[in-house]
């Protein structure tokens, strides 16, 4: 059973809501919240065992303290509070972690969307997929195999125009033969009427000519005997059966001939019988309405099969859409992961730097222990690795220690200026509580003064007790001022020796301070020996491993600066000189100087300049062989135009013959 089909306008909805639970669900990442779950479960499991076996202890300790007497249980009463306390306590602190974790945890899940309802969708999407897949398979089938018997139709109309063209063919057929039999049966007869009629006047005419010739045998044999002694009768008897050849010969010419011409005849007349009959047309028509036929029946199995290629066309082009859109978002899916990557990526931007630092702290351990040369490589670097991991490890302490020794610094510099304030305003406290003692001893020894202190209560006592006993109100007030004036005397002491404490940090942390100043500065002038020994060993390595980046030169400027502080001050006084006369010289002095100094500065510059001045000597030696290869071939090249003339002023003489 399918479900109704989704509207086009509902898809991209669908598509989104689909999107937004996908991104709340990853964002969510179940498989680590379920870890974290697991370890947050087992530590509850622990303390819910602990907590078992202390209130157990508890308990047993409880009915032990039943048990005693009243004296033991005074002195056991402040312990056994203690431990309620302490089991109140590690309750509530469970109860604040549990919260903890159930906050946590429904910080997560708050957001997150139900997945029941897109389940139950996918559930059913999936399957009406398996249906829509089976018939799908089904529907291809029937489309493919309805393809094939498209021409169905056709081939029945065809078969029954077949069928009775087949019968009106039989019998045009039966009627052309008959036709063409009785046309060939009339044609015979008459021939051999012909023939007969033809036989009975060479008949009469042999007989004629059998007649003349018994006469002229007649004849012949008279002039023969009359004519034995003669040679012109062996001529004349050769001559008449020469003749008698020749007429034999063309009766037989004649007689093939009008042989040739009744099969001729014959033909003729069945060709017209056939031609009249339409045998050849209805052939050549029936020939025509095939080739049509299969036409057509080729033309609807190209048009099934059309449709069938549309249709797949179609289910491919709705196969790649799909394909597209997930692509989509998985390239979208890959951006976002590109961009977390490229944000771990900055974070991990100094990675060359702390590979820089390392080589040259590996370089520095090298320098110092190279005593040990005569070993072996492997020796060598693994002593360098363990250096190496021995300094990262220092100095990640020393960073660790610096940050937080800095955060302890302005901590303890924050707390300083909060107890100096608290201290100045104790001062005008105390100084106001003296100034309102003073006035409350002279209210009591002179008489009442409603202005004289700062408290409304004793103002209002004052007020209201104008006309009373004076004594009564000072002997009440006095203890607690005084109270309160050791109080603030105590905290004065404390916060004096809270002070004093802090400074002593203070100091320490200064020092400290100075300490780590001094040891990076040392570092500092160990890497730059390092990188200036790495110089002058391979400039190529040197811009490898010791090519300062923006971030190193910010962090090294305030110790590059101390470091130059710390050279000879000849040196810094050499420098203003020369800066000074470099002043004074005119701008091609300056810029002659400017470009040697660049020239001059590196290796890689040094070189460059050489092969320059090379290739530029190359060139100009060069120029000047071959100008000068050209001024050797001209000029053998004019002397032999020359004799070439002259050879040719006297060839003719030459050549000329001498006159005879």
């Amino acid at each position: 059973m399918s479900s109704p089909e989704v509207p086009v306008s509902e898809q991209p909805r669908q598509v989104s809501i689909y999107e937004n639970v996908l991104q709340a669900w990853t964002e969510l990442d179940l498989p680590a919240l379920q870890k974290k779950l697991d370890d947050q479960g087992l530590e509850l499991k622990q303390d819910q065992k602990l907590s078992l076996t202390t209130r157990k202890e508890l308990a047993q300790k409880t009915r032990d303290f039943k048990k005693l007497e009243d004296a033991q249980k005074l002195e056991l009463f402040n312990l056994l509070l203690k431990l309620y306390q302490n089991q109140i306590d590690e309750m509530a602190s469970k109860n604040k972690k549990a919260e903890s974790y159930f906050f946590g945890f429904y910080r997560f899940m708050a957001e997150a969307p139900d997945p029941r309802p897109l389940l139950e969708l996918s559930l059913d999407a999936v399957m009406e997929l398996t249906e829509a897949e089976s018939l799908r398979t089904q529907v291809a089938d029937l489309t493919n195999e309805l393809a094939k018997k498209a021409d169905y139709d056709v081939l029945k109309q065809r078969l029954l125009r077949n069928e009775q063209k087949a019968a009106e063919l039989m019998a045009s057929k039966l009627k052309a033969q008959e036709d063409e039999f009785r046309a060939l049966i009339d044609e015979k007869e008459k021939n051999w009427q012909n023939i007969k009629e033809h036989h009975d006047s060479q008949i009469e005419s042999y007989k004629s000519t059998v007649n003349e010739l018994k006469t002229s045998q007649e004849v012949a044999t008279l002039q023969l005997s009359s004519h034995n002694s003669q040679i012109e009768d062996g001529q004349a008897s050769a001559g008449v059966l020469a003749e008698i050849g020749l007429l034999t010969r063309e009766s037989e010419t004649w007689k093939k001939r009008v042989f040739d011409l009744e099969r001729r005849n014959e033909a003729l007349r069945r060709e017209l019988s056939t031609a009249q009959a339409g045998s050849d047309i209805d052939s050549m028509k029936e020939d025509y309405e095939k080739k049509l036929a299969e036409m057509e029946s080729e033309n609807v199995l190209l048009m099934a099969n059309l449709k069938q290629v549309r249709k797949n066309a179609d289910a491919s082009v709705m196969d790649h859409e799909s394909k597209l859109q997930s692509i989509s978002r998985e390239l979208l899916q890959a951006a976002k992961e590109i961009k977390s990557l490229k944000l771990k990526l900055e974070s991990t931007s100094d990675y060359d730097d702390i590979k820089s630092e390392l080589q040259m702290l590996r370089q520095i351990e090298f320098g110092e222990g190279s005593t040990t040369g005569d070993q072996p490589d492997d020796s060598i670097d693994s002593l360098m690795e363990k250096r190496n991991k021995e300094l990262t490890n220092t100095l990640a302490e020393y960073r660790a220690e610096h940050e937080t020794l800095i955060e302890t610094n302005t901590k303890l510099q924050a707390d300083l200026q909060s107890s100096i304030a608290e201290i100045e305003r104790l001062k005008t406290l105390s100084v106001k509580l003296e100034a309102d003692l003073a006035s409350v001893q002279d209210a009591s020894n002179g008489g009442f003064n409603d202005t004289a202190s700062l408290v409304s209560n004793m103002t209002r006592l004052t007020r209201n007790s104008q006309f009373g006993a004076p004594g009564i109100d000072e002997a009440s007030i006095l203890p607690i001022i005084t109270k309160q004036r050791d109080r603030f005397r105590e905290k004065n002491k404390e916060l004096e020796d809270d002070l004093r404490k802090h400074f002593n940090m203070i100091s320490d942390l200064k020092r400290k301070n100075k300490q780590l100043q001094t040891d990076n500065e040392e570092l500092y002038e160990k890497t730059r020996y390092m990188a200036a020994i790495k110089t002058n060993e391979s400039a190529s390595q040197r811009n490898k491993t010791f090519q300062p980046k923006a971030n190193i030169q910010d962090l090294e400027n305030p110790y590059q600066t101390r470091y130059e502080s710390k050279l000879h001050p000849i040196e810094q006084f050499r420098l203003q000189e020369q800066e000074r006369v470099n002043s004074r010289l005119s701008p091609l002095e300056r810029l002659f100087i400017f470009l040697t100094r660049s020239v001059l500065a590196t290796r890689a510059t040094r070189m460059i300049f050489l092969a320059y001045c090379l290739l530029l000597h190359i060139v100009v030696m060069y120029t000047t062989i071959h100008s000068a290869h050209l001024q050797t071939l001209l000029i053998p090249e004019v002397g032999m135009r020359q004799s070439t003339g002259g050879n040719t002023g006297s060839a003719p003489g030459a050549l000329a013959k001498p006159p005879k």
